[in-house]
């Protein structure tokens, strides 16, 4: 990931399932797309690297409020996408 890159990330049970780059993908249609439905115990939001430092905030649409990534979650993308 470059310093400016944005991606839609799906996160369950400490494993990255599911990426898009494709930022014009409202988060509901991402998950719609690669599952169907928000798996049971999935966290679903958009990553970025400023600065170069990689960084998650989660979906609005699933969770009603965007707020970092929980530690456990920001450390599987920062793993994945560092």
């Amino acid at each position: 990931m470059r310093d400016g890159d944005a991606i839609l990330v799906m996160v369950k049970g400490g494993e990255l399932v599911h990426f898009s780059w494709n930022m014009s993908l409202p988060h509901a249609e991402f998950v719609r797309l690669a599952t169907g439905k928000l798996p049971e115990g999935a966290w679903v939001g958009t990553a970025s690297k400023l600065d170069g430092e990689v960084a998650a905030m989660s979906s609005k649409h699933f969770f009603g409020y965007q707020l970092p990534a929980p530690p456990e979650v920001a450390e599987v993308i920062r793993q994945n996408f560092e």
